[in-house]
C-alpha cells in the first residue's frame, strides 16, 4: 500500500496524485481535503479515496463543532516551525488523527505528501517513510527545512533542465521526473495553425482569483483573433480540456506547475501569466519557462499593451511553424514524468 496526500488548493495536486497513482502497480490511497468530481478516478478497484476535513472553519471545512473565533488563529505557526497548526482547531485535530488511523490500520511502504509540512511531519513521527514534492520558488524557511529534513526521498515536478540543488535542510538533491500530466498518454491532436482566423485559449483556473480584468482588455484590443475562455468565477468548464489546447494558436494561462504540464503535453504556445503564490511559486516557473525559451511571461503589473504584444509576438511563433508544436513538450519531460515519480515511491523500503 503507498499513501499519497493531495493538497486541496486549486486542481493540480489532485490531478498530479491520480497520474502517479495510475502509473503505480500496488493499491492506492489518495487522502485530501479537495473535491473528488465523478469519473476523475481512473481506477477506482485499485485506488481508493480517503477524504479528510478541513483545517479550518472555513467554506468546505468538516467539523461538528467549530473551533472557538479566539482559537481559530491561536499559533497558528506554532512559533515559526509550522506553516498551519493553529491552536483548538476540531479541523486539524481530526485529520491528523484520521491520518495516523489510517497508517495504523494499512502500514503503508511510503507516504508522498503533495503538499503539507504537516502532514509531512505528522505520517514522520509514525515512523512511515515519507517522500515529498518540493514546489519552485524560494522555500528556505524553517517550516520547509524542518519537512525536507526528515524525508527519505525528495521529488520536483519539473524538467531535468530546471536543476537539482539540494534544498534547505535536506541531506540530498531532488529528483526531477518532469512536468507530471493527466495527459502524458495522449499524443497533440492535428492543430488547425496557420489557416483561418487565429485562435487565443484563455484559461482562468480554479486556484486564483480568476478577476485579473486586464485581459478584457487585451481581448477588446485583439479584434482580429478568436478568442476563448475557459474557467475561472462564473466561467465555462468543461470537463477534459484536450482539444481546447490542442486547437488555440496560443494559449493563456497562468503558471501553475499542472497548468504547465497540461500545456507542454498538448505542445502548446503559451504566454504565461503568473499568480500571486506563497513563496513566489509561480514566479519560479514562469521565469523557468522564461529562460528556456519556452513562452512569453507577462507579469502581473504589465499593463495592457504589453500583454497585446506578448500574445501577438507568441501568434507569430505559432503561425511560423504550424503543426511543428512549440517544443515545450519534449523539453518539459512530461513523457514519462508520472512513471518517474512512481519508481522513487516504489524503491522506497
Amino acid at each position: 500500500m503507498i499513501g499519497v496526500y493531495a493538497h486541496h488548493h486549486g486542481s493540480g495536486h489532485l490531478l498530479r496524485a491520480f497520474a502517479v497513482a495510475a502509473a503505480l502497480d500496488r493499491e492506492v490511497t489518495i487522502l485530501t481535503s479537495a473535491t473528488v468530481a465523478d469519473g476523475t478516478n481512473p481506477d477506482p478497484e485499485r485506488i481508493t479515496i480517503l477524504p479528510l476535513p478541513m483545517d479550518h472553519d472555513g467554506p468546505g471545512a468538516v467539523s461538528d463543532t467549530p473551533a472557538p473565533a479566539a482559537a481559530r488563529t491561536a499559533e497558528p505557526t506554532a512559533g515559526g516551525r509550522l506553516h498551519w497548526a493553529p491552536l483548538g482547531q476540531p479541523g486539524l485535530r481530526r485529520r491528523m488523527a484520521m491520518l495516523a488511523g489510517w497508517i495504523d490500520r494499512h502500514q503503508p511502504s511510503v507516504l508522498w505528501t503533495d503538499v503539507s509540512v504537516e502532514v509531512t511531519l505528522a505520517a514522520r513521527l509514525t515512523g512511515t517513510p515519507v517522500v515529498t514534492t518540493v514546489l519552485p520558488g524560494v522555500r528556505d524557511d524553517a517550516p520547509h527545512a524542518l519537512a525536507h529534513g526528515v524525508c527519505s526521498a525528495l521529488v520536483a515536478c519539473w524538467p531535468r533542465s530546471v536543476g537539482a540543488p539540494v534544498p534547505a535542510g535536506a541531506t540530498g538533491p531532488l529528483v526531477p521526473v518532469g512536468g507530471v500530466s493527466r495527459f502524458a498518454g495522449r499524443d497533440p491532436e492535428p492543430a488547425p495553425r496557420g489557416a483561418g482566423r487565429p485562435r487565443v485559449l484563455h484559461l482562468r483556473g480554479s486556484g486564483g482569483d480568476g478577476r485579473d480584468r486586464r485581459w478584457d482588455a487585451v481581448r477588446d484590443e485583439l479584434t482580429e483573433l478568436e478568442w476563448v475562455g475557459l474557467g475561472g468565477h462564473g466561467g465555462r468548464w468543461v470537463a477534459d480540456p484536450w482539444q481546447e489546447l490542442c486547437s488555440a494558436d496560443v494559449v493563456i494561462s497562468a503558471a501553475g506547475q499542472g497548468s504547465v504540464a497540461d500545456l507542454a503535453a498538448a505542445d502548446a504556445h503559451v504566454v504565461a501569466v503568473p499568480e500571486e503564490r506563497p513563496f513566489a511559486e509561480q514566479d519560479a516557473t514562469a521565469a523557468q519557462l522564461d529562460r528556456l525559451g519556452l513562452g512569453a511571461v507577462v507579469d502581473r503589473d504589465a499593463p495592457v499593451a504589453e500583454a497585446v504584444r506578448a500574445v501577438r509576438r507568441t501568434l507569430e511563433r505559432s503561425r511560423s511553424t504550424p503543426g511543428d508544436g512549440s517544443g515545450l513538450r519534449r523539453a518539459w519531460e512530461v513523457d514519462g514524468a508520472a512513471e518517474r515519480l512512481a519508481a522513487v515511491l516504489g524503491g522506497i523500503r
